[in-house]
């Protein structure tokens, strides 16, 4: 397995392991509205003090996705965690978060948030065994209608 930063080349990849478990859950994939983000990986989250990584296994398939967006100077959002099916419950989701969480706090980060539906229980589950809360904040995101938010003490 190889953890790394995604590149415009990995674009193709990145939307079809998206679609596929958008697919899973009964959800469309939307180029123009949720995932309009990701026809311009550079532009949306690696120009703006962000970050969007990927998981590949030793075929070079695309199998979990996380990114890292900058909201406001203190607070960031976590975007497009995704885990193929196939490979969920081995640590790939965790091994995203905790970097994306560790980019954020060295960014200086008070606030990171992040969106998620109520169908996705182990996403969930381990946003909120790293501390994310739900809150009463409607989601920006037409399919989600969870928001989580975690708040960093940095005094």
């Amino acid at each position: 397995m190889n953890i790394r930063n995604a590149t415009h080349k990995d674009t193709d990849k990145i939307i079809r392991l998206v679609k596929t478990v958008l697919k899973e859950f009964r959800f469309e994939f939307s180029p123009d509205t949720s995932e309009s983000d990701l026809m311009n990986l550079k532009k949306e989250y690696l120009d703006n003090e962000g970050a969007f990584l990927i998981i590949e296994d030793n075929t070079d398939t695309i199998i979990a996705t996380g990114a890292l967006k900058k909201i406001s100077e203190r607070c960031f959002k976590i975007r497009k965690m995704y885990v193929h099916k196939l490979h969920r419950r081995n640590g790939y989701g965790k091994e995203i978060l905790i970097r994306l969480i560790e980019i954020a706090l060295k960014k200086g980060a008070s606030t990171i948030v992040l969106e998620t539906s109520i169908l996705m229980i182990s996403a969930q589950n381990l946003y909120a065994s790293f501390g994310f809360e739900i809150t009463d904040q409607k989601p920006i995101s037409p399919r989600c209608d969870i928001t989580m938010v975690k708040k960093i003490n940095n005094t």
